[in-house]
């Protein structure tokens, strides 16, 4: 039990993962828009969250990707 009796509760990964992006999307450089070469296909937010994600839980890549698919 926390302070005043409460109970404490883990954090869900999906929460975890919400507040990451969350954070990421305030950071994060904006996506390049330039006109050449393949456009981006994920946001440099998305890079972040996961990576945030990633050191939270002490996760490995390939577990990472296993959790997240």
């Amino acid at each position: 039990m926390g302070k005043r009796g409460f109970l404490r509760r883990e954090a869900s990964p999906k929460e975890v993962l919400e507040h990451c992006l969350r954070l990421a999307r305030e950071v994060a450089p904006p996506t390049p828009k330039g006109k050449r070469g393949r456009p981006w296909r994920y946001s440099h937010a998305l890079y972040l969250a996961l990576l945030l994600f990633r050191a939270f839980f002490h996760l490995t890549y390939r577990k990472t990707e296993a959790l997240l698919t």
